[in-house]
């Protein structure tokens, strides 16, 4: 969601280096973007001098002060933080939760300050066709691990189900899941279902492959970095997924992908749908007010039939321009 923004300098201001403050974790992405970022690590506590531009996408009080204290002549940062006054010299009214724009575009807010007025304007006329212009490339430069090129070998469609959402969005019911794999499985009856998420996902994909144990499950849950998981985003022919990274992972990488939104004002797919013109959303038709705080129900309306229809569609003939 934020690597466009350093698409969108190399293309209008490319004497301006982007340099990606990240997580240890979140480093691979920035690697094997095509071109790479330069990029710094946070939790290696780099130092900020001699910077010009210190741009809070993701707000952290900590690196509020040590941007200050580094004496970098511009702070970006949302108005909406207390410490951004203290630390920020320019701060954008931007809110995230109640605005219905999407990530990206929002992210594109905060350039706003340092660009010059020609440039400014775009910005603020930022179209979706447009934003998907800066979207981010991916590209593997590592294997996958031993053995998993031989366990996908020789089913087709291959198709991810990434079932968990890391705790950030709802999740579509497991029963859902199971059924939508039945009905994958009658209509391509050599697909093989691949199941990715991290460790802690284990159990969701272990709860999955007992609700349906004689369908073709290669279960990849906890085994791969995120490096091989680029590796293998590459290889599939179809990336079904709730509200989580591995779904714009697999958009960057230039994979069909099949979105379960719920839709929530925070939560819904005009905020964190995958910018690709290769995707598919589902959920999202009508605000709903509980969610996520009541309970979520509008994952639930979503039903296997239609998901099966639209991932039918992306496996017999991608389309050319965004649906759904």
């Amino acid at each position: 969601m934020t690597l466009p923004l350093g698409n969108f300098l190399r293309r209008h201001l490319p004497e301006v280096e982007p340099v990606f403050l990240v997580s240890r974790y979140a480093a691979p992405l920035v690697d094997l973007h095509d071109p790479p970022f330069s990029r710094l690590v946070w939790e290696e506590a780099p130092s900020f001098v001699g910077y010009q531009a210190f741009v809070h996408v993701f707000p952290r009080k900590e690196l509020a002060w040590r941007a200050w204290r580094a004496r970098i002549p511009f702070r970006v940062g949302t108005a909406r933080r207390w410490y951004h006054f203290l630390l920020c010299s320019h701060r954008p009214p931007i809110s995230r939760r109640y605005s219905g724009k999407h990530e990206t575009e929002l992210n594109f807010r905060l350039l706003l300050p340092l660009l010059p007025p020609f440039l400014r304007q775009e910005v603020e006329e930022l179209t979706w066709e447009a934003l998907l212009s800066y979207r981010p490339r991916l590209v593997p430069r590592g294997p996958l691990p031993s053995g998993v090129r031989e366990r996908i070998k020789g089913y087709t469609p291959l198709i991810v189900f990434h079932i968990g959402s890391g705790g950030g969005a709802p999740r579509w019911p497991i029963l859902s899941w199971a059924v939508l794999a039945n009905l994958l499985c009658r209509r391509f009856s050599t697909a093989g279902l691949v199941l990715t998420g991290s460790a802690g996902e284990m159990g969701l994909a272990k709860a999955l492959r007992q609700s349906a144990p004689d369908l073709p499950w290669l279960d990849l849950t906890g085994q791969l970095t995120l490096e091989e998981l680029v590796t293998l985003l590459v290889e599939v022919d179809l990336v079904i997924a709730g509200s989580t990274g591995p779904l714009h992972i697999a958009a960057a990488v230039g994979r069909p992908t099949l979105g379960l939104f719920p839709s929530g004002i925070a939560t819904g797919p005009w905020r964190w749908r995958p910018l690709s013109p290769l995707s598919y959303v589902l959920g999202g038709e009508k605000l709903c007010l509980s969610c996520p705080a009541k309970g979520c129900t509008c994952l639930e309306k979503i039903t296997p039939e239609e998901v099966g229809e639209k991932a039918e569609v992306l496996l017999r003939g991608v389309p050319s321009v965004l649906s759904g």
